[in-house]
């Protein structure tokens, strides 16, 4: 059950003021680049209901076309937060010696992905083996969706390698698929559903049913700015994981669930009822990131050449911000006991 607002508030203030020493922070403006989407959208979901406000956080949102594009403003602290993918250019970074880490996850296991065919090919191909020799497109060559596909096909003995790899950016797939200008495609949410109900492709495989324990996507913060304003970082994590909660129990169709919708329409995040009606991308409740997962992405992106450089693995992750929070909000029950759906726990 959902404790009451106002003792979420005195709660946050008492965090918020014990980590500061004393005083609680005075609307410490926190610049956060995104990338808009529905497992950002608990960033919304606590700005809306006024979580980042109560903790002494003035919220800044910077849209993004992508992580890579934002990377060196995290790093130099034009804005100390950003949500995005586990790119190459995050370990580029450590390598350069930026000053960031992973804080937090965004989209994890199950991910909602699909691999996905032209329809006139399914009687071609009909498993990941048959994938060989056959044109795939991937968001990026040093992407987190090429080292899924990658992984996807290590499964039955083959790699990227053995393909013909297009990189196309995820709203050109439609034309693409149309075009017959190629054969597959590691596809997200809401694409999935475009692209199948538009019966412009069909899903050949779900990766979620293949690949456990991926982490895709994460928060990642400016590490001086932590460390000099420890208070403002604790108490962001603290806002951020009640909107993660709220996100969670509608994901597992809890009583708030129409209003956390009304959210989702009313910032624009996503607008159509009948994309609200699927399953929702994943976000784990306590934020929580496995470096060891982070660790297998890093090793990935060394063996292929994308990072140049060698990385101590205890580097890639901090979790101490969102322990923090998890412990002052307590355990995460889902409120609806009969929720089958996996995932966001």
């Amino acid at each position: 059950m959902l404790m009451p607002l106002r003792v979420w508030a005195v709660m946050a203030t008492a965090v918020v003021s014990g980590l500061a020493g004393g005083g609680a922070v005075a609307q410490e403006k926190v610049r956060v680049g995104w990338v808009p989407a529905m497992v950002s959208s608990p960033l919304l979901i606590a700005r809306e209901k006024g979580y980042f406000k109560q903790t002494g956080i003035y919220l800044e949102l910077e849209s993004v076309t992508t992580a890579t594009d934002a990377m060196a403003h995290v790093g130099t602290n034009r804005m100390q937060v950003l949500e995005g993918g586990v790119q190459a250019n995050f370990f580029n970074a450590l390598v350069s010696k930026y000053p960031i880490v992973i804080a937090g996850d965004r989209a994890s296991t199950p991910l909602g992905h699909l691999v996905m065919i032209r329809p006139d090919l399914k009687d071609e191909i009909k498993s990941l083996k048959d994938l060989k020799g056959r044109t795939i497109s991937i968001a990026g060559a040093g992407s987190i969706i090429a080292y899924e596909m990658d992984k996807l096909l290590r499964t039955v003995g083959l790699t990227l390698a053995d393909t013909n790899v297009k990189v196309l950016p995820i709203p050109q797939l439609p034309v693409a698929f149309a075009n017959k200008v190629i054969d597959a495609a590691d596809v997200y949410a809401p694409m999935t559903h475009q692209l199948e109900q538009q019966k412009i492709a069909v899903r050949l495989v779900d990766p979620d049913d293949v690949l456990t324990n991926m982490v895709v996507a994460v928060s990642i913060i400016n590490t001086d700015w932590a460390r000099e304003k420890p208070a403002a970082a604790h108490a962001f994590f603290l806002a951020l994981m009640r909107g993660t909660r709220d996100y969670c129990q509608a994901y597992h169709g809890g009583r708030n669930r129409p209003e956390i919708i009304d959210i989702l329409m009313r910032t624009g995040i996503e607008k159509r009822p009948e994309i609200l009606a699927l399953p929702w991308p994943s976000r784990r409740a306590t934020g929580f990131v496995d470096p060891a997962a982070i660790t297998d992405v890093y090793e990935w992106y060394k063996a292929n050449g994308f990072v140049k450089g060698e990385l101590a693995r205890d580097r890639f992750v901090d979790n101490r911000y969102v322990e923090a929070a998890t412990a002052k909000l307590g355990p995460f029950v889902i409120e609806n006991s009969d929720s089958k759906v996996p995932g966001c726990r």
